[in-house]
Protein backbone atom coordinates (compact mmCIF):
# COMPACT_ATOMS: atom_id res chain seq x y z
CA UNK A 1 0.00 0.00 0.00
CA UNK A 2 2.69 2.52 1.01
CA UNK A 3 4.97 1.55 -1.88
CA UNK A 4 2.12 1.92 -4.37
CA UNK A 5 1.02 5.21 -2.81
CA UNK A 6 4.56 6.54 -3.08
CA UNK A 7 4.50 5.84 -6.81
CA UNK A 8 1.08 7.46 -7.15
CA UNK A 9 2.22 10.48 -5.13
CA UNK A 10 5.35 10.81 -7.22
CA UNK A 11 3.19 11.06 -10.30
CA UNK A 12 0.75 13.47 -8.64
CA UNK A 13 3.59 15.72 -7.49
CA UNK A 14 4.07 16.50 -11.16
CA UNK A 15 0.79 18.35 -10.59
CA UNK A 16 2.66 21.04 -8.66
CA UNK A 17 4.64 22.59 -11.53
CA UNK A 18 1.94 21.90 -14.15
CA UNK A 19 -1.30 22.77 -12.32
CA UNK A 20 0.22 25.67 -10.38
CA UNK A 21 1.95 26.84 -13.52
CA UNK A 22 -1.55 26.93 -15.01
CA UNK A 23 -2.90 29.06 -12.14
CA UNK A 24 0.21 31.27 -12.01
CA UNK A 25 0.08 32.01 -15.74
CA UNK A 26 -3.57 32.98 -15.51
CA UNK A 27 -3.14 35.14 -12.41
CA UNK A 28 -0.03 36.91 -13.72
CA UNK A 29 -1.46 37.54 -17.20
CA UNK A 30 -5.06 38.46 -16.36
CA UNK A 31 -4.88 40.35 -13.04
CA UNK A 32 -7.26 40.04 -10.08
CA UNK A 33 -10.52 41.07 -11.80
CA UNK A 34 -10.11 39.08 -15.03
CA UNK A 35 -8.82 36.14 -13.01
CA UNK A 36 -12.07 36.30 -11.07
CA UNK A 37 -14.04 36.26 -14.34
CA UNK A 38 -12.07 33.26 -15.60
CA UNK A 39 -12.64 31.28 -12.41
CA UNK A 40 -16.37 31.99 -12.47
CA UNK A 41 -16.46 30.28 -15.89
CA UNK A 42 -13.96 27.59 -14.93
CA UNK A 43 -15.84 26.75 -11.73
CA UNK A 44 -19.06 26.45 -13.72
CA UNK A 45 -17.27 24.07 -16.08
CA UNK A 46 -15.95 22.00 -13.18
CA UNK A 47 -19.40 21.75 -11.59
CA UNK A 48 -21.16 20.75 -14.82
CA UNK A 49 -18.43 18.36 -16.02
CA UNK A 50 -19.42 15.86 -13.33
CA UNK A 51 -22.87 15.54 -14.90
CA UNK A 52 -21.17 14.40 -18.10
CA UNK A 53 -19.46 11.56 -16.24
CA UNK A 54 -22.20 10.63 -13.75
CA UNK A 55 -19.59 8.79 -11.69
CA UNK A 56 -19.09 6.23 -14.47
CA UNK A 57 -15.31 6.71 -14.40
CA UNK A 58 -15.20 5.70 -10.72
CA UNK A 59 -17.70 2.89 -11.26
CA UNK A 60 -15.44 1.62 -14.03
CA UNK A 61 -12.45 1.65 -11.67
CA UNK A 62 -14.35 -0.43 -9.15
CA UNK A 63 -15.80 -2.83 -11.75
CA UNK A 64 -12.50 -3.50 -13.51
CA UNK A 65 -10.62 -3.97 -10.22
CA UNK A 66 -13.18 -6.55 -9.11
CA UNK A 67 -13.25 -8.30 -12.50
CA UNK A 68 -9.47 -8.60 -12.63
CA UNK A 69 -9.26 -9.71 -8.97
CA UNK A 70 -11.82 -12.47 -9.61
CA UNK A 71 -10.34 -13.56 -12.97
CA UNK A 72 -13.34 -12.46 -15.07
CA UNK A 73 -11.25 -10.97 -17.87
CA UNK A 74 -13.94 -11.36 -20.51
CA UNK A 75 -15.99 -8.60 -18.89
CA UNK A 76 -13.22 -5.97 -19.01
CA UNK A 77 -13.41 -4.73 -22.60
CA UNK A 78 -17.22 -4.60 -22.90
CA UNK A 79 -17.39 -2.59 -19.66
CA UNK A 80 -14.90 -0.04 -21.00
CA UNK A 81 -16.77 0.32 -24.30
CA UNK A 82 -20.10 0.85 -22.55
CA UNK A 83 -18.61 3.40 -20.17
CA UNK A 84 -16.98 5.48 -22.91
CA UNK A 85 -20.14 5.54 -25.00
CA UNK A 86 -22.36 6.74 -22.16
CA UNK A 87 -19.83 9.34 -21.01
CA UNK A 88 -19.71 10.69 -24.57
CA UNK A 89 -23.50 10.99 -24.80
CA UNK A 90 -23.88 12.65 -21.39
CA UNK A 91 -20.99 15.06 -22.01
CA UNK A 92 -22.34 16.11 -25.40
CA UNK A 93 -25.71 16.86 -23.77
CA UNK A 94 -24.05 19.00 -21.07
CA UNK A 95 -22.04 20.90 -23.71
CA UNK A 96 -25.20 21.75 -25.62
CA UNK A 97 -26.95 22.78 -22.40
CA UNK A 98 -24.18 25.20 -21.34
CA UNK A 99 -23.73 26.68 -24.82
CA UNK A 100 -27.48 27.19 -25.20
CA UNK A 101 -27.99 28.63 -21.71
CA UNK A 102 -24.86 30.80 -21.57
CA UNK A 103 -26.69 34.06 -22.30
CA UNK A 104 -29.39 33.40 -19.71
CA UNK A 105 -26.87 32.40 -17.03
CA UNK A 106 -24.48 35.30 -17.67
CA UNK A 107 -27.13 38.02 -18.05
CA UNK A 108 -29.84 37.05 -15.57
CA UNK A 109 -28.04 35.08 -12.85
CA UNK A 110 -24.43 36.28 -12.80
CA UNK A 111 -25.34 39.74 -14.12
CA UNK A 112 -22.07 39.75 -16.04
CA UNK A 113 -22.91 39.98 -19.78
CA UNK A 114 -19.24 39.87 -20.76
CA UNK A 115 -19.14 36.19 -19.72
CA UNK A 116 -21.59 34.96 -22.40
CA UNK A 117 -18.90 34.09 -24.96
CA UNK A 118 -16.46 32.63 -22.37
CA UNK A 119 -19.22 30.33 -21.09
CA UNK A 120 -19.87 29.13 -24.63
CA UNK A 121 -16.17 28.47 -25.14
CA UNK A 122 -16.08 26.59 -21.84
CA UNK A 123 -18.62 24.11 -23.27
CA UNK A 124 -15.95 22.88 -25.71
CA UNK A 125 -14.07 21.12 -22.90
CA UNK A 126 -16.70 18.69 -21.64
CA UNK A 127 -16.43 15.84 -24.17
CA UNK A 128 -12.60 15.50 -24.21
CA UNK A 129 -12.32 16.15 -20.47
CA UNK A 130 -14.82 13.47 -19.51
CA UNK A 131 -13.66 10.88 -22.04
CA UNK A 132 -10.15 11.35 -20.66
CA UNK A 133 -11.49 10.89 -17.12
CA UNK A 134 -13.26 7.65 -18.13
CA UNK A 135 -10.04 6.31 -19.62
CA UNK A 136 -8.19 7.32 -16.45
CA UNK A 137 -10.78 5.42 -14.42
CA UNK A 138 -10.22 2.33 -16.58
CA UNK A 139 -6.45 2.61 -16.16
CA UNK A 140 -6.86 2.80 -12.37
CA UNK A 141 -9.04 -0.32 -12.39
CA UNK A 142 -6.31 -2.13 -14.33
CA UNK A 143 -3.82 -1.04 -11.61
CA UNK A 144 -2.08 1.44 -13.95
CA UNK A 145 -2.33 4.08 -11.24
CA UNK A 146 0.55 6.24 -12.45
CA UNK A 147 -0.91 6.55 -15.94
CA UNK A 148 -4.36 7.12 -14.46
CA UNK A 149 -3.16 9.99 -12.29
CA UNK A 150 -1.35 11.50 -15.26
CA UNK A 151 -4.53 11.67 -17.34
CA UNK A 152 -6.72 12.72 -14.41
CA UNK A 153 -4.48 15.44 -13.07
CA UNK A 154 -1.26 16.84 -14.45
CA UNK A 155 -1.03 16.19 -18.19
CA UNK A 156 -3.62 18.68 -19.41
CA UNK A 157 -2.31 21.66 -17.35
CA UNK A 158 1.23 20.81 -18.44
CA UNK A 159 0.12 20.97 -22.08
CA UNK A 160 -1.68 24.24 -21.35
CA UNK A 161 1.44 25.79 -19.81
CA UNK A 162 3.55 24.91 -22.85
CA UNK A 163 0.98 26.41 -25.23
CA UNK A 164 0.06 29.49 -23.15
CA UNK A 165 3.50 30.68 -22.02
CA UNK A 166 4.29 32.51 -25.30
CA UNK A 167 0.91 34.27 -25.18
CA UNK A 168 1.38 35.26 -21.54
CA UNK A 169 4.89 36.55 -22.23
CA UNK A 170 3.61 38.85 -24.98
CA UNK A 171 0.51 40.01 -23.10
CA UNK A 172 -1.94 38.27 -25.46
CA UNK A 173 -3.46 35.81 -22.99
CA UNK A 174 -7.16 36.60 -22.49
CA UNK A 175 -10.08 34.82 -20.83
CA UNK A 176 -11.34 33.64 -24.23
CA UNK A 177 -8.12 32.15 -25.59
CA UNK A 178 -7.36 30.67 -22.16
CA UNK A 179 -10.60 28.65 -22.40
CA UNK A 180 -9.84 27.56 -25.97
CA UNK A 181 -6.38 26.37 -24.93
CA UNK A 182 -7.94 24.52 -21.98
CA UNK A 183 -10.25 22.60 -24.34
CA UNK A 184 -7.33 21.77 -26.64
CA UNK A 185 -5.26 20.55 -23.68
CA UNK A 186 -8.05 18.22 -22.55
CA UNK A 187 -8.28 16.85 -26.10
CA UNK A 188 -4.58 15.99 -26.27
CA UNK A 189 -4.71 14.39 -22.80
CA UNK A 190 -7.69 12.24 -23.87
CA UNK A 191 -5.81 11.03 -26.94
CA UNK A 192 -2.81 10.08 -24.78
CA UNK A 193 -5.18 8.28 -22.39
CA UNK A 194 -6.65 6.27 -25.27
CA UNK A 195 -3.19 5.17 -26.40
CA UNK A 196 -2.16 4.14 -22.86
CA UNK A 197 -5.42 2.26 -22.28
CA UNK A 198 -5.03 0.37 -25.54
CA UNK A 199 -1.50 -0.65 -24.56
CA UNK A 200 -2.58 -1.72 -21.09
CA UNK A 201 -5.37 -3.90 -22.48
CA UNK A 202 -2.83 -5.95 -24.44
CA UNK A 203 -1.80 -7.54 -21.14
CA UNK A 204 -5.37 -8.49 -20.21
CA UNK A 205 -6.59 -11.86 -21.59
CA UNK A 206 -9.73 -11.79 -23.69
CA UNK A 207 -11.18 -14.68 -21.71
CA UNK A 208 -10.64 -15.83 -18.13
CA UNK A 209 -10.95 -19.19 -16.40
CA UNK A 210 -13.59 -17.76 -14.05
CA UNK A 211 -15.71 -15.94 -16.65
CA UNK A 212 -19.43 -16.23 -16.07
CA UNK A 213 -22.21 -15.89 -18.61
CA UNK A 214 -22.25 -12.37 -20.01
CA UNK A 215 -24.99 -10.08 -18.77
CA UNK A 216 -27.43 -8.76 -21.36
CA UNK A 217 -26.27 -5.40 -22.69
CA UNK A 218 -29.05 -3.38 -21.07
CA UNK A 219 -28.51 -5.08 -17.69
CA UNK A 220 -24.78 -4.36 -17.77
CA UNK A 221 -25.46 -0.73 -18.72
CA UNK A 222 -27.98 -0.31 -15.89
CA UNK A 223 -25.55 -1.89 -13.42
CA UNK A 224 -22.77 0.48 -14.45
CA UNK A 225 -25.08 3.49 -14.31
CA UNK A 226 -26.48 2.48 -10.92
CA UNK A 227 -23.01 2.09 -9.47
CA UNK A 228 -21.87 5.26 -11.19
CA UNK A 229 -24.75 7.36 -9.90
CA UNK A 230 -24.06 6.20 -6.34
CA UNK A 231 -20.40 7.12 -6.65
CA UNK A 232 -21.40 10.30 -8.48
CA UNK A 233 -22.81 11.62 -5.22
CA UNK A 234 -19.24 11.59 -3.90
CA UNK A 235 -17.88 13.25 -7.00
CA UNK A 236 -20.68 15.81 -7.05
CA UNK A 237 -19.92 16.70 -3.43
CA UNK A 238 -16.25 17.24 -4.30
CA UNK A 239 -17.16 19.25 -7.38
CA UNK A 240 -19.55 21.46 -5.43
CA UNK A 241 -17.02 22.05 -2.64
CA UNK A 242 -14.46 22.96 -5.29
CA UNK A 243 -16.61 25.11 -7.55
CA UNK A 244 -19.76 26.32 -5.77
CA UNK A 245 -18.00 28.96 -3.59
CA UNK A 246 -16.58 30.75 -6.65
CA UNK A 247 -19.92 30.57 -8.47
CA UNK A 248 -21.82 31.92 -5.44
CA UNK A 249 -19.26 34.68 -4.97
CA UNK A 250 -19.66 35.52 -8.66
CA UNK A 251 -23.37 36.06 -7.99
CA UNK A 252 -23.29 37.87 -4.60
CA UNK A 253 -19.87 39.58 -4.68
CA UNK A 254 -17.44 41.28 -7.04
CA UNK A 255 -15.09 39.61 -9.52
CA UNK A 256 -12.20 40.81 -7.34
CA UNK A 257 -13.55 38.96 -4.29
CA UNK A 258 -14.03 35.86 -6.46
CA UNK A 259 -10.44 36.13 -7.69
CA UNK A 260 -9.09 36.36 -4.12
CA UNK A 261 -10.97 33.23 -3.08
CA UNK A 262 -10.08 31.33 -6.26
CA UNK A 263 -6.33 31.77 -5.82
CA UNK A 264 -6.42 31.02 -2.08
CA UNK A 265 -8.45 27.88 -2.80
CA UNK A 266 -6.08 26.73 -5.54
CA UNK A 267 -3.15 27.18 -3.20
CA UNK A 268 -4.88 25.24 -0.41
CA UNK A 269 -5.59 22.43 -2.87
CA UNK A 270 -1.90 21.53 -2.81
CA UNK A 271 -2.95 19.29 0.08
CA UNK A 272 -5.67 17.79 -2.10
CA UNK A 273 -2.96 16.65 -4.52
CA UNK A 274 -1.51 14.56 -1.71
CA UNK A 275 -4.93 13.25 -0.68
CA UNK A 276 -6.03 12.34 -4.19
CA UNK A 277 -2.66 10.79 -5.00
CA UNK A 278 -2.94 8.35 -2.10
CA UNK A 279 -6.67 7.85 -2.66
CA UNK A 280 -6.03 7.00 -6.32
CA UNK A 281 -3.91 4.07 -5.16
CA UNK A 282 -6.15 3.11 -2.25
CA UNK A 283 -9.54 3.05 -4.02
CA UNK A 284 -8.95 0.10 -6.39
CA UNK A 285 -7.16 -1.71 -3.55
CA UNK A 286 -10.21 -1.26 -1.33
CA UNK A 287 -12.39 -2.83 -4.04
CA UNK A 288 -10.05 -5.81 -4.44
CA UNK A 289 -9.74 -6.45 -0.69
CA UNK A 290 -13.48 -6.18 -0.17
CA UNK A 291 -14.08 -8.64 -3.02
CA UNK A 292 -11.86 -11.09 -1.07
CA UNK A 293 -13.56 -10.13 2.25
CA UNK A 294 -10.16 -9.31 3.80
CA UNK A 295 -11.45 -6.71 6.27
CA UNK A 296 -8.26 -6.68 8.37
CA UNK A 297 -6.17 -5.75 5.34
CA UNK A 298 -8.81 -3.19 4.37
CA UNK A 299 -8.47 -1.52 7.76
CA UNK A 300 -4.67 -1.51 7.55
CA UNK A 301 -4.75 0.01 4.07
CA UNK A 302 -7.10 2.79 5.22
CA UNK A 303 -4.83 3.53 8.21
CA UNK A 304 -1.74 3.64 5.99
CA UNK A 305 -3.46 6.08 3.62
CA UNK A 306 -4.37 8.48 6.44
CA UNK A 307 -0.97 8.26 8.11
CA UNK A 308 0.93 8.87 4.90
CA UNK A 309 -1.10 11.94 3.94
CA UNK A 310 -0.90 13.44 7.44
CA UNK A 311 2.89 13.16 7.48
CA UNK A 312 3.10 14.98 4.15
CA UNK A 313 0.28 17.50 4.62
CA UNK A 314 1.08 18.97 8.04
CA UNK A 315 4.24 20.87 6.98
CA UNK A 316 2.43 22.28 3.93
CA UNK A 317 -0.60 23.50 5.89
CA UNK A 318 1.60 25.01 8.59
CA UNK A 319 3.18 27.18 5.92
CA UNK A 320 -0.26 28.35 4.80
CA UNK A 321 -1.21 29.21 8.38
CA UNK A 322 2.03 31.07 9.20
CA UNK A 323 2.92 32.97 5.99
CA UNK A 324 -0.25 33.18 3.84
CA UNK A 325 0.49 36.71 2.57
CA UNK A 326 3.87 35.64 1.23
CA UNK A 327 2.48 32.57 -0.54
CA UNK A 328 -0.39 34.46 -2.18
CA UNK A 329 1.89 37.31 -3.13
CA UNK A 330 3.78 34.92 -5.39
CA UNK A 331 0.78 34.98 -7.76
CA UNK A 332 0.95 38.73 -8.24
CA UNK A 333 0.04 42.10 -6.75
CA UNK A 334 -3.21 42.26 -4.77
CA UNK A 335 -3.70 38.54 -4.18
CA UNK A 336 -2.23 38.70 -0.65
CA UNK A 337 -5.54 40.25 0.48
CA UNK A 338 -6.88 36.70 0.53
CA UNK A 339 -4.66 35.68 3.48
CA UNK A 340 -7.52 35.13 5.94
CA UNK A 341 -9.35 32.94 3.41
CA UNK A 342 -6.21 30.86 2.93
CA UNK A 343 -5.83 30.29 6.68
CA UNK A 344 -9.41 29.03 6.95
CA UNK A 345 -8.99 26.79 3.90
CA UNK A 346 -5.74 25.38 5.33
CA UNK A 347 -7.61 24.27 8.46
CA UNK A 348 -10.17 22.58 6.24
CA UNK A 349 -7.43 20.74 4.36
CA UNK A 350 -5.93 19.45 7.62
CA UNK A 351 -9.34 18.00 8.41
CA UNK A 352 -9.54 16.47 4.94
CA UNK A 353 -6.14 14.83 5.46
CA UNK A 354 -7.38 13.25 8.71
CA UNK A 355 -10.13 11.48 6.77
CA UNK A 356 -8.19 10.54 3.64
CA UNK A 357 -10.05 8.03 1.42
CA UNK A 358 -12.87 7.48 3.93
CA UNK A 359 -15.67 8.38 1.47
CA UNK A 360 -13.98 6.26 -1.22
CA UNK A 361 -13.82 3.36 1.24
CA UNK A 362 -17.62 3.37 1.43
CA UNK A 363 -18.01 3.65 -2.33
CA UNK A 364 -15.57 0.87 -3.17
CA UNK A 365 -17.13 -1.54 -0.63
CA UNK A 366 -20.69 -1.33 -2.01
CA UNK A 367 -22.02 0.86 0.83
CA UNK A 368 -23.26 3.41 -1.65
CA UNK A 369 -26.49 4.31 0.19
CA UNK A 370 -24.53 5.36 3.25
CA UNK A 371 -22.18 7.31 1.00
CA UNK A 372 -25.09 9.13 -0.61
CA UNK A 373 -26.45 10.13 2.82
CA UNK A 374 -23.03 11.40 3.88
CA UNK A 375 -22.67 13.42 0.70
CA UNK A 376 -26.19 14.84 0.96
CA UNK A 377 -25.43 16.11 4.47
CA UNK A 378 -22.18 17.68 3.24
CA UNK A 379 -23.90 19.45 0.35
CA UNK A 380 -26.59 20.84 2.68
CA UNK A 381 -23.89 22.21 5.00
CA UNK A 382 -22.01 23.71 2.05
CA UNK A 383 -24.98 25.42 0.41
CA UNK A 384 -26.43 26.67 3.71
CA UNK A 385 -23.02 28.00 4.73
CA UNK A 386 -22.52 29.77 1.41
CA UNK A 387 -26.01 31.28 1.52
CA UNK A 388 -25.35 32.77 4.96
CA UNK A 389 -21.61 33.46 5.00
CA UNK A 390 -20.65 34.44 1.44
CA UNK A 391 -22.78 37.63 1.28
CA UNK A 392 -21.51 38.74 4.71
CA UNK A 393 -17.90 37.58 4.66
CA UNK A 394 -16.95 37.48 0.99
CA UNK A 395 -14.00 35.21 0.27
CA UNK A 396 -13.44 34.42 3.97
CA UNK A 397 -17.09 33.48 4.49
CA UNK A 398 -16.99 31.19 1.45
CA UNK A 399 -13.84 29.58 2.85
CA UNK A 400 -15.56 28.83 6.17
CA UNK A 401 -18.49 27.19 4.34
CA UNK A 402 -16.18 25.03 2.21
CA UNK A 403 -14.09 23.93 5.22
CA UNK A 404 -17.17 23.01 7.24
CA UNK A 405 -18.48 20.88 4.37
CA UNK A 406 -15.12 19.09 4.10
CA UNK A 407 -15.12 18.33 7.82
CA UNK A 408 -18.68 16.99 7.77
CA UNK A 409 -17.99 14.80 4.73
CA UNK A 410 -14.88 13.18 6.17
CA UNK A 411 -16.12 12.69 9.73
CA UNK A 412 -19.48 11.25 8.65
CA UNK A 413 -17.80 8.85 6.21
CA UNK A 414 -15.39 7.62 8.91
CA UNK A 415 -18.28 7.03 11.31
CA UNK A 416 -20.23 5.12 8.64
CA UNK A 417 -17.20 2.96 7.83
CA UNK A 418 -16.82 2.02 11.48
CA UNK A 419 -20.53 1.22 11.84
CA UNK A 420 -20.99 -0.74 8.60
CA UNK A 421 -17.60 -2.39 8.10
CA UNK A 422 -16.14 -2.47 11.59
CA UNK A 423 -13.18 -0.58 10.16
CA UNK A 424 -11.41 1.87 12.48
CA UNK A 425 -8.23 3.10 10.78
CA UNK A 426 -7.60 5.69 13.49
CA UNK A 427 -7.29 2.93 16.12
CA UNK A 428 -4.81 1.03 13.95
CA UNK A 429 -2.84 4.21 13.27
CA UNK A 430 -2.75 5.14 16.96
CA UNK A 431 -1.57 1.67 18.00
CA UNK A 432 1.15 1.70 15.37
CA UNK A 433 2.32 5.20 16.37
CA UNK A 434 2.27 4.37 20.10
CA UNK A 435 4.16 1.15 19.45
CA UNK A 436 6.88 2.98 17.56
CA UNK A 437 7.22 5.56 20.35
CA UNK A 438 7.49 2.83 23.01
CA UNK A 439 10.22 1.06 21.03
CA UNK A 440 12.19 4.28 20.76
Amino acid sequence: MIRGSAISLGVRLLDLPSRYGFHLLIAAALGVVETGNFYIVFSTMVALAGFGRLGIDQALTRQLAMDVASGQYGAVRPAIRRALWHVFLASAAISILLAGGAALFANDILRKPALVVPLMLGALSFVPQNLGAAMAGALAGLQRVGFSQMIYSWLWPAIFCVAATPLAATGRLTVANTLVLTAASFTVAAIVGAVLLRRSLREVPHRGAHDTAAEPGYAAVLGLLKSGLSLFSLELTKLLITSAPAIVLGIVASSRETGLFALAWRLALVVNILISGVTGMAAPRFASLYARQDIAALERSAAQAIGLVLCLALPVTLGMLIVPQFLLGLFGHGFDDGASALRVLALGQITAACFTAMPELLGMTAHTRALMRVNAASVVVLLAGLAVLAPMGGSTGASVAASLAIAVNGAAAAWAARRLLGVSPFTVLWRWTAGRLVKR
